[in-house]
């Protein structure tokens, strides 16, 4: 192990809370996801290029996911 390890691990958010309550870090990371997501198909839609893809709903959830596990690799460093 490192010397600064101990450290580092107390850096990442073990949860987040607002009031008095605690919600896991992945939620934050979710909400941003299905933001992305959303703005992403509305700008898909705005261009008329949501008519490409066969299913635009199922694009749509894909996007969400790739964009939550993109924030959760930003967001919280593993």
């Amino acid at each position: 192990m490192r010397s600064g390890s101990k450290r580092d691990m107390s850096m990442h958010p073990h949860e987040l809370y607002i009031g008095e309550v605690f919600f896991p870090p992945l939620l934050l990371d979710a909400v941003l996801g299905f933001a992305a997501a959303w703005l992403t198909g509305r700008l898909l839609n705005r261009f008329r290029l949501s008519r490409y893809f066969y299913h635009p709903p199922l694009v749509l959830i894909a996007l969400a996911v790739i964009y939550t596990g993109f924030f959760s690799i930003l967001l919280l460093p593993g």
